[in-house]
């Protein structure tokens, strides 16, 4: 036997203590099952086409194989306490717990991922008896800020939180994920037009969608956040055609929440009066939210708030704008408003909508019932069973004002994608956008 097999060896005690080992040594970290304990290597290369082997029988364990070597900042490994082996006894408290679900997190150490992460882990996104491992996708320049992440959620003591894995590589981030949050993205920089920004992020989300297809789930659900989000979702679906590409989801729900709010101002009720609030089309200033289906305490709106030219042009306008008026405030983008919305968006695709209404997501149109046209990313209203898929919402009206509107923003959408052709695999891009309509959120 090796001297490193031997070492190895020696780490399986018959009392299976919790061990202490170092980034460089053998982690083994047991499944839900008592009788058996899966083998586990932290830290492992980037390097695609290098291999790990392990095999652990009752007499020998034959340590890790290791290729190639690489720089630690290009490693994906566990971090801290997470590294270390889990005591049976801890196991058995927490059996009843549902099986461990893998979420990664673009962006990760973004300010956006600084207040959602927290979320995550708590169990206020997926349940207060989930387990969660996070996966925490960064770049070379944030490595350092990743690792500060990682110590954070460390010292939160979260006890549903099993595992943290920081790295620079999507492959190995996205490795058997059920969900990916796909924050970080490239802001809108001076003088760039917003077909610039479509093609430097579009291929951001191009890379991420070959990863998600290679080693992903085949049933993970992808909510994406960096803008423009509905055309980038479209491409990072068109580069993983393994997957579902009703798996994919555009964030909206911020509008969502921000014409929620207007309403209820604007009627003297809180929140939760308010329902079947739809934003239609692109997350820009095209985006149209629905009054005409909206309700108030079971009430058309239109019906509470009887002010017509109100509902058109200032609530209309409010919603579009609001996050340029919270920068002016602030001075900077909406960071923990938009963490709550993508927790409000999983939660709307983890439990079952109240009967009678409605969540919007930004889906994929093939197949709606609202002659959308197909092969886009739309904001639609939906309904879930509460098991990550949805269903579109049949009673739905329109009015003319409600269909021209839903027109413009559906031209605008077809006009990104053929922006976007060279990275959807439909030829030369050819840019004819009519008109610059970024939120500020894009600066």
């Amino acid at each position: 036997m090796s001297v490193s097999a031997a070492m190895a060896v020696a780490e399986l005690s018959h009392s299976f203590t919790k061990t202490h080992l170092h980034s460089s040594q053998v982690s083994f970290k047991s499944t839900r099952l008592v009788n058996y304990r899966r083998c586990a290597f932290r830290p492992f290369p980037q390097i695609r086409s290098a291999t790990i082997s392990c095999s652990v029988a009752t007499t020998e364990v034959k340590a890790p194989v290791i290729e190639q070597a690489e720089d630690p900042k290009n490693k994906s490994e566990c971090f801290g306490v997470f590294c270390l082996t889990y005591d049976l006894k801890a196991e058995e408290e927490t059996k009843t717990w549902k099986k461990l679900i893998n979420v990664a997190v673009s962006g990760a150490a973004g300010m956006i991922s600084n207040h959602l992460l927290f979320k995550l882990a708590s169990g206020e996104v997926f349940g207060p008896d989930q387990p969660i491992a996070l996966k925490l996708l960064g770049s070379e320049r944030s490595f350092h800020a990743l690792e500060g992440v990682a110590m954070e959620l460390e010292d939160s003591l979260f006890p549903l939180l099993r595992e943290v894995s920081i790295g620079i590589n999507p492959y190995d981030m996205f490795q058997d994920v059920e969900w990916a949050l796909l924050i970080g993205a490239k802001p809108r920089g001076p003088g760039m037009e917003r077909a610039d920004l479509l093609d430097i992020n579009g291929q951001i989300f191009a890379e991420q969608g070959r990863a998600l297809n290679a080693v992903a789930s085949r049933n993970v659900k992808v909510i994406v956040v960096g803008n423009p989000c509905n055309t980038n979702a479209l491409i990072c679906l068109k580069n993983a055609p393994k997957i579902p590409a009703k798996n994919f989801h555009a964030l909206i729900r911020l509008d969502e929440n921000r014409a929620k709010c207007q309403l209820a101002l604007k009627a003297g009720v809180f929140y939760d009066k308010v329902s079947n609030v739809t934003i239609w089309g692109n997350h820009s200033t095209t985006q149209v939210p629905d009054f005409l289906n909206a309700r108030i305490n079971g009430m058309p709106v239109i019906e509470v708030i009887k002010l017509r030219k109100w509902l058109e042009v200032e609530f209309t306008e409010k919603v579009q704008k609001r996050g340029g008026v919270l920068i002016k405030k602030w001075g900077r983008s909406s960071a923990a408003s938009t963490a709550v919305s993508i927790a409000d968006a999983i939660r709307s695709l983890v439990t079952p909508t109240p009967e009678g209404d409605w969540f919007s997501s930004g889906v994929y149109t093939n197949g709606n019932p609202y002659g959308i046209a197909e092969d886009i990313v739309f904001s639609m209203p939906c309904r879930s069973k509460g098991d990550g898929d949805y269903e579109f919402v049949n009673n739905v009206i329109f009015d003319d004002y409600l269909l021209e509107r839903i027109t413009k923003t559906e031209a605008e959408l077809l006009a990104e994608k053929r922006c976007v052709a060279h990275l959807i695999g439909e030829g030369i891009a050819f840019c004819d956008i009519p008109e610059d309509t970024m939120l500020p959120g894009e600066m």
